[in-house]
């Protein structure tokens, strides 16, 4: 069994910390550099999949709504086993958001309202993370698949098929 305490846990909570007290742009500026690290690791082979998946549906066109299907059901496998790591990963990134929100509108401007909410949030962190070790034994998954989620949302939000701008109009058909 892995020790729950190693250096991954202790990323995502100094991140989370780092996250809580930093205002609405650095928080975006922290996403933003996340993506990219993330991008950067991830990128080259989602790359290479795409170019094998790519291949192998030129070959067998019907091949593509079976291995369609099969990813979509492998996906939804794994939004439904990992849950936990949802959550943990939704109150990483929206607790931030909401509390800059709070600062911001309530005008909130007092050190010691800052810390209750970091303290608050830091606990809970360590609570959600903790259920989720239960069942994730891998903490460095655990927390890889926090730090790749705003990656994995953007990823989700770009088009899959541009289809609009290259199509033909009608007065160039042939």
């Amino acid at each position: 069994m892995e020790n729950k305490q190693n250096r991954w846990h202790w990323l995502l909570i100094c991140l989370f910390s780092l996250f809580v007290v930093a205002s609405f742009s650095q928080q975006l500026l922290l996403i933003a550099l996340l993506l990219l690290i993330v991008a950067l690791i991830k990128g080259p082979g989602l790359l290479v999949w795409g170019a094998i998946y790519t291949f192998l549906i030129s070959l067998f066109p019907p091949l593509g709504v079976v291995l369609t299907t099969i990813f979509f059901l492998l996906n939804l496998h794994l939004l439904t086993k990992s849950w936990r790591v949802n959550m943990v990963s939704s109150w990483f990134y929206l607790y931030p958001f909401v509390v800059s929100g709070m600062i911001y509108f309530l005008d909130w401007q007092q050190k010691w309202q800052l810390i209750i909410f970091w303290i608050l949030g830091i606990v809970v962190l360590i609570f959600l993370l903790n259920k989720a070790y239960l069942v994730h034994r891998n903490v460095r998954q655990v927390a890889w698949t926090v730090l790749a989620t705003p990656f994995e949302i953007l990823l989700l939000a770009l088009p899959k098929k541009i289809t609009r701008k290259f199509k033909m109009r009608p007065e160039h058909k042939i």
